[in-house]
Order: C-alpha cells, then sequence, then structure tokens
C-alpha cells in the first residue's frame, strides 16, 4: 500500500471553512416583534406629527406638518418657492399654502411630486400659478392611473376602512403618519399633470438654489428624492417615515419593490445629510441622526426581505413565516420602525407573494374545498351550527379573533339563512372592536373599527374624488375604454352579442366596443373579424367621453350642446352603455 498524499492547502482549506460554523458558531439573532400597545399610539401622535404647524428645519426650508395626511415641504429662495407635495385636496391644501407664505412669501415657481398618492398631489391646484413647473418621474402618470384606475372602487372602499372614515377621533387620534385624511369633499379635486417629466436624475436652480431630483423606487415605482446639496437637505418622499414602512397597504396595491427600495435608501445614505424632511411625520436634524434613520430603515426592509427568502428557500410556507419572522431587537425596538402603520407580518405575505405568486409550496393548498363545503365540514365536526353559536358568545369576551373566524365559518356555510344575517352582524362588530382595542396599528385599528361600523350601520355613501377637465385632459382616453369589461353588468349581458362604435373626432380614431355573452372586446382602429355590425356610431371628442364615462355629464345633456352625435339608434346606443356601470 502506498503512502497517502499529503492534502492540498486548497482542499484544507474548504474543510475548515466548512467545520468553521461548528467549531466557530456565534449568538443568534435576537429575532422579535416589539407590538406597540394601543396607549401608546396617542403619544407618537403628538410627538411625530403633532398640531398643525410649520417648522423651519433648515435656513429657508419650511415644513407643514399636521394639516393633513401628508406634509408639505416649501424651500424660499430670492426668486421665488419651490414646493414639494401639495397634501390631498385643495382645502386643507390651501390652509397649509398660507401658513407657509406667511413665513415665507413669494411665487411658486415649481411644485414637485415625489409621487402619485393622492396624499401628495390632490391640492396642488392651490400652489400652481402661471409659469409655474410640476416636476415628477416618467412613471408618475402611468403609476396614477394604475392605482386610480381600474381597481378604484375596491381601492376606495378599503382605503376608507383603512382610515377609519366614520371612526370617532378618541378611538384613532390621527393616521401613523399624519393627521386623519378627511374623505369627504374635495378628495383628489386639485389634482394637476407634471408639465416637466424625467429617468435617472434631473436638476434645476430657482434663485441660485440648485434641486436635485433622483429616481428612487419605493413605496411606489414613481418615487424620486429631492437633494438639496448647498445645504444638505434630503426630502425623502414616503421612502422613510417614522412607523414601519408599508411594505404592503391594506388597501390594496402590486407588489411594492422591496429589495429597490433599500438601494433607493442607500443612495441617500452616501448624501451624508444634516436634515431629513420626510413627506410624512416631523424631520430630522444632524447628521448622526439623520445617518441612524437611514440605515436601520434600510436594514429593517432588507432583513425581512432575506429572512422570506430563506424560508422560502427552506419550503417554510407562508402562514408559518407570518407568524415567526421579526426584527432583530435593536431594530424592533427603535422608534422610527414600530408597527404603527406597516406590519412586518403583512410585509411577509406581500414579499413572498411578489416574488413567488399565492402558492407557497404546500401541497393542500393546491386543491381546496370551497370555503362553504369547508365550513359545513368543520361546523359538523364542532357539534353543529348552535354549538358555534355558542362558541362565539362565549369567545367574545376571551378571544375575539377566534370568535371572529367562528362567525366566518358560519357566514360561509349558509347554515343559518337569512334569518342569521343580522345575528352573525351584531357579533362581528363586537368580536371586531375586540380585536381593535389590542391594535395600534391604525391602519389596522381603522379598518377593524371602520368595519365594525358598517357591521352596525350599513356602508356609507361612497367616497366620490373630485375630478376636474384639467386632469380629464392629462389622462388618456384608453383609460376609460380599458376598464369597461370589468364594469359590465352580467345579469344583463348573458346572450348579448351587440357592439357600439366610438369615433373620436380629435384623435381621428375609431374605437369598437363589443359585448359577446359576458365578454367585453375593445378594438381601437379596425374591428376584428367576426364583430357585429354596430348598433350606432357615437360621434364625439375625447374629454367628452371621459365626461361620459365618470357620469359628469349625460348623453342628453352632450347631444343638446352639440359635443355629441349619434349616427344609427339612438335608443340601441342608450341601451348599450346603460349594461355598464359608469362612475368613479
Amino acid at each position: 500500500m502506498g503512502r497517502r498524499r499529503p492534502a492540498s492547502g486548497l482542499l484544507l482549506a474548504l474543510v475548515a471553512l466548512a467545520l468553521a460554523p461548528a467549531c466557530r458558531r456565534g449568538a443568534a439573532v435576537d429575532e422579535t416583534r416589539v407590538v406597540p400597545s394601543p396607549t401608546s399610539l396617542a403619544d407618537h401622535c403628538r410627538e411625530a406629527i403633532g398640531d398643525p404647524r410649520v417648522e423651519e428645519v433648515a435656513p429657508g426650508i419650511f415644513v407643514a406638518i399636521g394639516y393633513d395626511l401628508a406634509n408639505t415641504i416649501l424651500v424660499h429662495t430670492p426668486d421665488g418657492n419651490v414646493v414639494i407635495d401639495a397634501m390631498m385636496g385643495p382645502e386643507r391644501a390651501a390652509r397649509a399654502r398660507e401658513a407657509l407664505l406667511a413665513r415665507a412669501p413669494g411665487p411658486t415657481r415649481a411644485l414637485i411630486f415625489t409621487h402619485s398618492h393622492i396624499d401628495h398631489v390632490g391640492g396642488a391646484s392651490v400652489w400652481i400659478e402661471e409659469g409655474t413647473e410640476v416636476w415628477a418621474t416618467a412613471a408618475f402618470m402611468p403609476h396614477f392611473i394604475k392605482q386610480y384606475g381600474v381597481f378604484n372602487r375596491a381601492e376606495t372602499a378599503r382605503g376608507t376602512r383603512q382610515f377609519g372614515r366614520q371612526v370617532d377621533a378618541a378611538s384613532l387620534p390621527c393616521s401613523a403618519l399624519g393627521a386623519r385624511p378627511s374623505l369627504e369633499g374635495d378628495v383628489g379635486g386639485g389634482v394637476r399633470a407634471p408639465t416637466r417629466t424625467f429617468r435617472g436624475d434631473a436638476s434645476f436652480v430657482v434663485g441660485g438654489v440648485t434641486f436635485e431630483l433622483h429616481e428612487a423606487h419605493g413605496e411606489t415605482d414613481d418615487q424620486l428624492f429631492v437633494w438639496l446639496p448647498d445645504r444638505r437637505a434630503l426630502m425623502p418622499g414616503d421612502n422613510i417615515y417614522r412607523a414601519f414602512p408599508n411594505l404592503y397597504t391594506i388597501r390594496g396595491t402590486r407588489p411594492r419593490p422591496v429589495d429597490r427600495w433599500v438601494k433607493s435608501l442607500d443612495a441617500m445614505r452616501r448624501l451624508r445629510p444634516q436634515v431629513l424632511a420626510p413627506s410624512h411625520t416631523a424631520p430630522v436634524r444632524g447628521e448622526a441622526a439623520v445617518e441612524d434613520a437611514l440605515r436601520n430603515y434600510r436594514d429593517a426592509i432588507a432583513y425581512v426581505y432575506a429572512a422570506v427568502v430563506r424560508g422560502a428557500n427552506a419550503g417554510e410556507g407562508i402562514d408559518a413565516m407570518a407568524a415567526r419572522i421579526g426584527l432583530p431587537r435593536h431594530l424592533a425596538e427603535d422608534p422610527w420602525l414600530r408597527e404603527l402603520y406597516g406590519q412586518v407580518d403583512w410585509s411577509v405575505r406581500a414579499i413572498y407573494g411578489g416574488e413567488l405568486g399565492w402558492f407557497d409550496g404546500q401541497p393542500e393548498g393546491l386543491y381546496t374545498l370551497s370555503p362553504a363545503d369547508l365550513a359545513k365540514k368543520e361546523i359538523a365536526m364542532m357539534g353543529g351550527a348552535e354549538a358555534v353559536q355558542a362558541a362565539v358568545d362565549r369567545e367574545l369576551a376571551g378571544d375575539p379573533r377566534f370568535a371572529a373566524h367562528l362567525l366566518r365559518r358560519l357566514q360561509e356555510s349558509g347554515l343559518l339563512g337569512d334569518a342569521g344575517a343580522a345575528w352573525i352582524a351584531e357579533r362581528e362588530a363586537r368580536a371586531l372592536r375586540g380585536i381593535a382595542a389590542g391594535v395600534a396599528n391604525t391602519n389596522g385599528r381603522g379598518y377593524l373599527l371602520q368595519s365594525a361600523i358598517e357591521r352596525e350601520e350599513g356602508a356609507p355613501e361612497a367616497v366620490r374624488a373630485q375630478v376636474d377637465d384639467a386632469l380629464l385632459a392629462a389622462i388618456p382616453v384608453e383609460v376609460f375604454f380599458d376598464a369597461m369589461p370589468p364594469r359590465l353588468r352580467l345579469d344583463e349581458a348573458a346572450e348579448v352579442h351587440e357592439s357600439l362604435a366610438v369615433r373620436l373626432e380629435d384623435r381621428g380614431l375609431t374605437v369598437t366596443i363589443t359585448v359577446r355573452r359576458g365578454v367585453v372586446e375593445v378594438v381601437y382602429g379596425d374591428p376584428l373579424p367576426g364583430t357585429p355590425t354596430p348598433v350606432a356610431t357615437m360621434i364625439t371628442d375625447s374629454l367628452t367621453w371621459k365626461r361620459l364615462a365618470l357620469r359628469l355629464t349625460t348623453p342628453a345633456a352632450a347631444l343638446t350642446s352639440g359635443l355629441l352625435k349619434i349616427d344609427g339608434e339612438a335608443l340601441g346606443a342608450r341601451r348599450f352603455l346603460d349594461r355598464f356601470d359608469r362612475g368613479l
């Protein structure tokens, strides 16, 4: 037998590397969730938001805080003012404008939208003067249309619950990000489209002050941050505020770019700001304090993202991950990361769904029973509907979350029939209020309490955003046609096969809408083969069609004014349009 050859240096190094974790295992990360108590919410409202006021956070930089859900920031220069974000509607924006101009009078040379959420753009009209440039990223209008387009009704209904539309001030003293929004009256009534857009970076100078704009994906795909290099002042938009970030919003949204959010925060850190003026909550001063806030915020987002990736690669189910994943203790205890707006478990679900979709790899989730069948089987195993009803009444005082679960099962089973609907609704309201009593997160608390009110009093009239012709003119008319398919009233279209043509004279474009047994087809230009002869052709312009789609005018009024003509059967055109829900 020959002599054993000595192991190569590379092999020994690999062996040592493989054994190293076992030999030098360090302490595990102390991962936790520090869930704030409801009693801490009032303190947060006072410390992070406070009463309406204007603060000068650096020479010539003024922030209006506490007037609305979002702040407005004004930078004063010798040649006029540059304004960043414009609140939710003209009424509150006007009050903030008056307070800001009392400190820094002057014309508005530019208005910057950090992104397209309505609480940042809805009051723009009060700031815009002749010659005012409106800056945003090139993604602004597509993102604005996406979020307030096809799913507008669902997002609006859920959003009003998230902000606790009818909840009293004692139960919900603020949104964690600012004053509770006004959801009546002038929501969005002052939105204006950008006049200057960019990709990547842009800059301009007003009164000798340089304004750098940097595209910075985060809470939205159209986000930007503003940097004033001479004053080392950073306006980060919604990429950081004093609460755990809304990596997912319960009002509903497409997946947010969490990994790019981290990179955006790192880009801000490289600038070494001395002033941080977010578009929500109070500003931060001092380089060290700003660095701590930015670093810890990015670390929290990065940690949750990495934890989801690790769990998914280990085959862990999404429910288990949502229940298990927390933050390292030093981050969980950071005042800037209290789960008062976003939540870690909601974020886990959103990250997983955004990266891997709804299926979490657990085979039993592929072919499930219908909710009704599952509920019936579970209720039977629990001793029947009467036994479950008795359990609900026991659990309402002890574990309202379990009571809510049992009530959902009773509702899905249909075993109580219509006669049991009032019984379920009354106890659901009690269960939701019981859950809310232990929740400090303002989105979750508002959603629970508003839902309880709706069980008790019925749903309120839907919030109607205010839309004027200035905004309508900037929205592509295709948005209004593309929104038609889900608005078809199926009970009136099951056996219908008809078409309607719309000729937009200002665009030189004909659009053919076909209803084919419950399916809507929208075709721009020449109709597809097999399209029925249109019942009529409506001849109009793009703005009038948009106003018709939103019920801002009626076909009769448009006909009388000459803005609409109908070639063909007028009653047929009316019958065709009446099969669709219109309006916001």
